[in-house]
């Protein structure tokens, strides 16, 4: 044999090597289910700004975001503005959601998988698919999607879900950057005012009890606090939590927000002032078997343009609104000056 010949003869081992694979491949994909990637709502990218309500159901929650006017609100925190980044979020990853297997038509394995309805099997235990509907302002079902469980990307493969429409018996794998929540307070925006410990000046505490606690500190630059007009031989317990107190604006948010409306906000308060001026009013309510605090920011005389700003904005968050914390939170907002003292031995 020539080596022309020879090349030649390599030439065509390979040319059908590489068939037979290609027709294993296609024979294989077909048998596990594996097709070209397509878009789970062709269409939807161009609709988004359709959208004025989606609702996500899941064991036993339900969040329903509305559309009012350039925001959202979550309708079950009394129409609460939501996080308008996370409504975002969570349309662009129903507009990218993309197959990449086909996988069980078989409803009895849906729950196994995450997306079966309390239609499917009534009477069964409880769905654990998330169910996420868009809908028009006129009311028009834009999309509907059951997400069961997330498979997470390895091997450089993208995160995914497993995914049905409810009218119909197909799963599919698809790649999502979903993060279906159906708790209303995963939507809302819960800050209520952040407000770093260092730029406070003095916070006062009333009490019905007697004087009201106060506590501050001389400078900006300075760590600690100190307690205002200290009882003659008393000592502070500890320091750390007397400093928390002046920081519970920090970063502060709540766990529950209901109107303010109709509460009985008397009695004793907590105040606090910045050294650029700011002032936050907290006010106190109890109903519904838990506290309720209410916000009130001003500024003083020579506050600064930051100070005028952060007093709008905490203003026009929360006017109108009662707000719950921690329990953490209520007692540090409430704290008294017996509960940062040292106590002292008895003399026997």
């Amino acid at each position: 044999m020539t080596l022309r010949g020879f090349y030649i003869l390599i030439l065509a081992t390979i040319l059908a090597v590489g068939g037979a694979v290609g027709v294993l491949y296609q024979r294989n994909a077909a048998a596990i289910g594996v097709i070209d990637s397509e878009p789970v709502f062709p269409g939807l990218t161009d609709r988004l700004n359709d959208v004025a309500k989606v609702t996500i159901s899941a064991e036993g929650e339900t969040s329903t975001l509305v559309k009012q006017g350039e925001g959202w609100v979550v309708a079950e925190s009394h129409d609460y503005p939501a996080k308008g980044e996370a409504v975002r979020a969570l349309l662009l990853a129903l507009a990218d959601l993309r197959t990449m297997e086909a996988k069980t038509s078989r409803p009895e394995m849906f729950a196994r998988l995450g997306v079966d309805s309390e239609v499917d099997a009534p009477g069964a235990e409880k769905s654990t698919a998330t169910l996420i509907s868009l809908e028009a302002a006129g009311g028009g079902k834009i999309a509907e999607i059951l997400v069961g469980k997330k498979r997470y990307g390895r091997g450089g493969q993208a995160d995914a879900h497993y995914v049905r429409l409810p009218d119909a018996n197909q799963v599919w794998l698809a790649e999502s950057r979903l993060d279906p929540r159906a708790e209303p307070i995963d939507w809302v925006d819960r800050l209520i005012a952040d407000i770093d410990r260092g730029a406070v000046r003095q916070v006062t505490i009333a009490s019905a009890e007697g004087a009201p606690l106060v506590i501050g500190k001389d400078s900006a630059e300075a760590t600690d606090f100190v307690i205002r007009d200290m009882p003659d031989g008393a000592e502070i317990e500890n320091q750390f939590q007397l400093n928390a107190t002046a920081g519970t604006m920090d970063q502060l948010v709540f766990d529950a927000v209901r109107p303010a409306e109709g509460l009985d906000f008397g009695g004793a308060g907590t105040r606090y002032e910045t050294f650029d001026g700011l002032v936050v009013e907290v006010d106190f309510a109890d109903a519904d078997g838990k506290p309720w605090t209410r916000y009130r920011a001003s500024t003083l005389p020579d506050a600064s343009e930051a100070a005028k700003s952060a007093a709008a904005a905490i203003n026009q968050r929360t006017q109108g609104w009662a707000y719950a914390l921690t329990d953490f939170k209520i007692e540090q907002l409430r704290r008294r000056l017996d509960q940062l003292l040292k106590q002292k031995k008895d003399a026997s």
